[in-house]
């Protein structure tokens, strides 16, 4: 049923006098006459499916409670284990950020139908938290019977409910869309993405938007998680080791000679380390140059940068597309591996500063800022004092207000980085 087929006043009056008769003890939803296009009694069949599921479980609707799976400290230890945490600037991107200019909730799953994140304007997060909408609860099938993230999650597709098409009475008021996210190697549900509101959120544009962000989600964890970028946590192994982190890039050996780089060598390493299926040379001169730039530049680049790295292990440079083929691994890639685990410690002791913060080529830039919004996400959501504090000491980070706030906000009152805190505020003028 197209979308705006499902807030019709006839529509929503059919579904609440069939939603009405689940709560009568004659209700049998097992096999329901069908029309020709599916339905029964004018109810979608997936609903009348889902409710007859719901039943089973719950008896009837007033049986659908809310129900708390993880507390505030469960909670956030499964936030970072989760594969939705190292990919938050583009969730927050792709779906938070415009949902919440619509007015309208995002939430983020796992795959037992959990919520972690809800996001969006603070008044309809309160209405939303009023009827047990919130991070920490199970809106999956089971629990909460009919509702677009448990239906998404049951049928392993896309799904939108309206209305009275929920199985609690108390979600009737919201609509929501909601779609499954899988993981890039294994094809599992990994967890949902839902948009949750009023009539909005089963608009014609919401599951597109859920399907393209679901899209570059699985497309961004296969970068994170295909073994050929996967980093071995195994220090021993063979490989050279690339630092962009901070101004002085640098190339490791496996023998442990380091090799200073140009930043444009350093620049390339980075962009084709970060696309191991290869870049075409005029894709290297989009990603290096804001503005100018040739392939003839590029091929001269790519042939003095094979000169700077023979001998280094076996790391060498196809064409053809351009690609890196011997063992690399980089500062950056460890850092992003040691938050995918919920180890700050571990990605702050990597991370020296920005991304070659002197580099001005559009690629490089992309790298670092999705790097810097993850790391500074996560200390503020769920980093120590410490660890927000060794953040605000690094070059590029000492006015960041709202860091130096939450350093203010979570040390003791004793701590001498609360003293500097309030020192460096001062001076900023806050």
């Amino acid at each position: 049923m197209h979308s705006t087929l499902l807030l019709e006043d006839a529509y929503q009056r059919t579904v609440r006098r069939a939603h009405d008769r689940l709560q009568t003890p004659s209700s049998m939803l097992g096999e329901p006459e069908r029309n020709p296009d599916g339905h029964s009694d004018g109810v979608r069949a997936s609903v009348l499916e889902s409710w007859g599921r719901s039943l089973d479980r719950l008896r009837d609707p007033a049986g659908a409670r809310v129900r708390v799976a993880y507390e505030a400290d469960r909670l956030a230890e499964v936030r970072r284990r989760h594969p939705f945490h190292s990919i938050m600037p583009l969730l927050r991107s792709h779906l938070i950020e415009p949902a919440k200019d619509a007015g309208l909730l995002a939430a983020l799953g796992d795959e037992q139908g959990r919520l972690l994140w809800v996001e969006g304007e603070r008044t309809v997060r309160d209405r939303a938290e009023a009827m047990g909408f919130l991070p920490g609860t199970d809106w999956s099938e089971e629990v909460m019977g009919t509702s677009a993230p448990g239906l998404a999650l049951q049928s392993k597709k896309a799904v939108q409910i309206s209305r009275a098409e929920h199985f609690a009475p108390d979600v009737h008021s919201w609509s929501c869309s909601a779609v499954p996210v899988t993981h890039p190697l294994t094809g599992r549900v990994i967890g949902i993405i839902d948009v949750t509101g009023g009539d909005d959120a089963v608009s014609s544009i919401v599951l597109p938007l859920l399907a393209s962000t679901a899209k570059a989600a699985g497309a961004r964890l296969s970068q994170l998680y295909t073994p050929q970028r996967a980093l071995c946590a195994d220090t021993e192994a063979a490989g050279s080791e690339l630092a962009v982190f901070g101004p002085s890039p640098a190339l490791q050996a496996p023998d442990g000679t380091t090799v200073p780089l140009t930043r444009r060598h350093a620049e390339i390493l980075l962009l084709l380390h970060r696309f191991p299926d290869g870049v075409s040379g005029s894709g290297l001169v989009d990603l290096l140059w804001p503005v100018g730039g040739s392939e003839v530049t590029v091929r001269a680049e790519i042939n003095r940068l094979r000169r700077a790295i023979e001998g280094l292990g076996d790391l060498r440079i196809e064409a053809r597309p351009y690609r890196l083929r011997g063992e690399l691994s980089s500062d950056l890639e460890r850092a992003r591996e040691a938050l995918s685990q919920g180890d700050v410690d571990t990605a702050l002791g990597q991370y020296r500063g920005l991304v070659l913060p002197d580099s001005d080529a559009p690629g490089v830039r992309e790298i670092s800022a999705e790097f810097d919004a993850l790391i500074r996400e996560t200390l503020l959501q769920e980093g120590t004092w410490q660890q927000l504090w060794r953040y605000a000491d690094l070059p590029g980070f000492r006015d960041d207000v709202e860091v130096l706030m939450t350093v203010l906000r979570l040390a003791p009152p004793e701590a001498v980085e609360r003293h500097a805190a309030v020192v460096r505020l001062e001076a900023l003028g806050c």
